[in-house]
């Protein structure tokens, strides 16, 4: 009832942001667990109480909630959390004569709350509009004040850079057993930073070709801050010391720092210097997963787009990576952000798994203070709960991927709603697809780009993919399977893509 208190005071939502929405949303997803009846409900209740928590955040920001048009739609959204709770709770414990006399009005009040709840989330185009504008004009702010100093940004950049100097480079190469650059190779291979081929959570990214000829993706923080560097450093001792074939490679390092000008301190001069840490990887020729399923090669005739075959050679190389960190990696590793952005994909078509800012090892887990960690639809629900990694968020962060592997679609995306005023819904791409597939129905979500008509074999194939990504997304980790059983699971479904598509040469893998 404390609880249920302070929500319940919230005289705005900014408010009931304040009010301890994750202790709520703790309760909801706890409650969903222990229900005894209704449990599919209650599951994909607790599945759009998340997506809630992911908006929550937003609405702190006092821009968004002076718009109408986000306040106005979230009027009453505390009394929708409670009674969601409630309903919840209603599904606990109850004799069989009670379920059956109340089964009729509990699928009436589900259906009301689930509704409302969609109501809410309709909120999430106006903040991706207001976050876009808002963004827009930043970048119109800095293009405008660049535009006087165009004729020297070029030179004061690479001017910049001739500033700095090694640093502490024997230390990082005899401590993690690097490659050690110097910042004038890096230039040279990069031809001074010109081609970045992207953003990471951490830094730019920038393609160079080493004196060797090797192929490479640099990334730089520029101006980083202590978390930023904690995070590439983390990457740094990890890959160092991880070999796999689908992992990505860490080459190597270079330290560097740049001085930034002088400061006046009790009339002393001091230099204020700013370290940069560049780690260089191989290079992936072909992109992420990502771009190939949503973004910009995704209407191209990639293997990835065309054929299952290929899709589900890439899910296996992925799972064998987190199979290397949860079970052979010494001690076991956690890599808390698999998405597919942070799968690559190299010129022969091999998959690797990238961006292990975030990972933790398992003896530290108990030490990490960071509360959420990863990206949203792709979170474990029961972080929200434990506030602990596990080797389980893993698996239910891969069962998301290869439900948007098996359909296309984005782990958030917009459903038309039936009927004469049919809008568009943001919709969790687990909510949606679990109990079709849960009824054998897989056909109605199914990617249609790599064949229009599956074979009866690459149906079956597919089936069992779509059959363990839903027990990898079970709200409780202890129903998750193990990572190597998802390995052993997708070994034999691509055996049966290549036995149809070749059954003469048909082999174990």
């Amino acid at each position: 009832m404390a609880l249920w208190g302070g929500l319940g005071q919230a005289a705005t939502v900014a408010q009931l942001v304040g009010a301890d929405v994750g202790g709520v949303i703790s309760k909801i997803i706890q409650a969903a667990a222990m229900a005894q009846q209704n449990k599919k409900e209650c599951d994909q209740l607790a599945r759009r109480v998340l997506m809630i928590a992911d908006l929550l955040p937003h609405l702190q920001d006092p821009e968004v909630m002076r718009r109408p048009e986000v306040r106005r739609p979230l009027t009453g959204l505390d009394d929708t959390l409670r009674e969601a709770h409630e309903l919840v709770i209603s599904c606990q414990g109850r004799s069989a004569a009670y379920r059956f006399v109340m089964a009729g009005r509990l699928a009436n009040r589900f259906r009301d709350v689930q509704s409302r709840i969609d109501s809410y989330l309709l909120v999430f185009p106006f903040i991706s509009h207001i976050d876009i504008t808002r963004r827009l004009h930043r970048i119109y702010n800095i293009l405008v004040s660049n535009d006087t100093e165009a004729s020297s940004s070029s030179a004061g950049f690479q001017a910049d850079l001739l500033e700095f100097a090694q640093v502490s480079q024997e230390v990082v190469v005899q401590r993690y057993g690097v490659e050690k650059f110097t910042l004038k190779e890096l230039m040279v291979a990069t031809n001074n930073f010109v081609q970045e081929i992207g953003r990471g959570n951490f830094g730019r990214v920038y393609k160079g070709v080493l004196l060797d000829g090797r192929e490479v993706a640099i990334k730089s923080l520029g101006k980083a801050s202590p978390d930023d560097w904690k995070s590439l450093l983390t990457e740094l001792v990890i890959l160092s010391r991880v070999r796999h074939k689908h992992i990505v490679s860490l080459f190597g390092s270079c330290v560097v720092r740049q001085k930034k000008g002088m400061l006046s301190f009790r009339k002393k001069s001091v230099d204020q210097l700013q370290e940069e840490l560049m780690l260089v990887y191989e290079y992936m020729k072909n992109g992420s997963l990502a771009d190939h399923l949503h973004g910009p090669l995704s209407s191209s005739s990639s293997p990835v787009i065309a054929s299952w075959k290929m899709r589900i050679e890439i899910l296996l190389g992925v799972s064998r990576a987190i199979e290397h960190l949860h079970v052979y990696a010494m001690p076991p590793l956690i890599h808390r952000d698999i998405k597919p952005s942070n799968i690559l994909v190299d010129s022969s078509w091999v998959s690797h798994l990238t961006d292990f800012g975030c990972a933790v090892n398992w003896e530290e887990k108990e030490r990490s203070n960071a509360p959420i960690w990863g990206t949203t639809g792709y979170v474990d629900p029961m972080l929200y709960t434990t506030m602990s990694p596990t080797v389980s968020m893993d698996v239910y962060s891969f069962g998301v991927v290869m439900l948007e592997v098996l359909t296309g679609k984005k782990t958030i995306f917009n459903r038309q709603e039936e009927g004469e005023d049919s809008s568009f819904v943001p919709t969790s791409l687990v909510v949606f697809s679990l109990p079709i597939i849960e009824a054998g129905e897989l056909g109605k979500v199914l990617d249609r780009r790599p064949a229009q008509e599956p074979t009866a074999r690459q149906l079956e194939a597919l089936d069992l993919v779509a059959q363990t990504a839903a027990r990898c997304v079970r709200l409780q980790g202890k129903d998750r399977p193990a990572i190597s059983e998802v390995v052993t699971i997708l070994e034999t479904a691509l055996k049966l893509i290549l036995c149809d598509d070749s059954p003469m040469s048909c082999r174990a893998i």
